[in-house]
């Protein structure tokens, strides 16, 4: 019987390195969607998420550049009394230090004035898929870019949301809903 051999120092290392990296970008991505919940979007929840330029496009706006992300946040999420997102585990391509990332979400939003449980909520929900980049910085992994594509919607949508980006629509190829959407949205435009 033969022993095997031992791994290459060098190859093991690169190995544990990328699973770090990978662990990493995973905690990067439930931090996130912790934070959305938590509803504290100041300067220092901004700089342990994302880069000087990030970029971020959701079905209700888009945002560059960190100054002002956690007013953009801010906003988006002072639409709802309380909230819970929940993500799949995310899959990372890792490229030395960027990687591109996506992951599953089904988000439940509460409406202001809705009742505590046990009596039932009056909400909104999506299910939807994240997709972004990010990178390393001398602080750690930060997205880089981030976008939401919603796929199914069910509930009453708050006031003030009268359309959404087109863009951020998963279809799937349903060119009467891409159609009947963009001409909602041109329409909202025109008025």
């Amino acid at each position: 019987m033969t022993r095997p051999q031992a791994a290459d120092p060098a190859a093991l290392a690169a190995e544990v390195a990328r699973l770090a990296d990978l662990a990493e970008l995973q905690r990067l991505a439930g931090r996130y969607l912790a934070s959305l919940d938590e509803g504290s979007f100041d300067e220092a929840w901004a700089k342990s998420l994302f880069t000087e330029d990030i970029e971020m496009t959701f079905p209700v706006g888009s945002h560059r550049g960190i100054t002002g992300v956690g007013g953009f946040t801010t906003e988006i999420m002072a639409r709802w009394g309380r909230t819970h997102h929940h993500g799949s585990d995310s899959s990372a391509d890792l490229d030395g230090d960027r990687a591109e990332l996506s992951w599953s979400l089904i988000a439940s939003h509460v409406h202001h004035g809705s009742p505590l449980p046990p009596d039932p909520s009056e909400y909104f929900q999506l299910g939807g898929r994240f997709t972004g980049s990010a990178r390393r910085t001398p602080d750690g992994w930060r997205f880089g870019r981030l976008r939401l594509r919603i796929s199914w919607t069910t509930g009453a949508v708050p006031r003030g949301v009268t359309q959404v980006d087109v863009k951020t629509l998963d279809t799937r190829g349903n060119a009467t809903a891409t159609a009947s959407a963009a001409s909602a949205t041109a329409a909202t435009k025109e008025n």
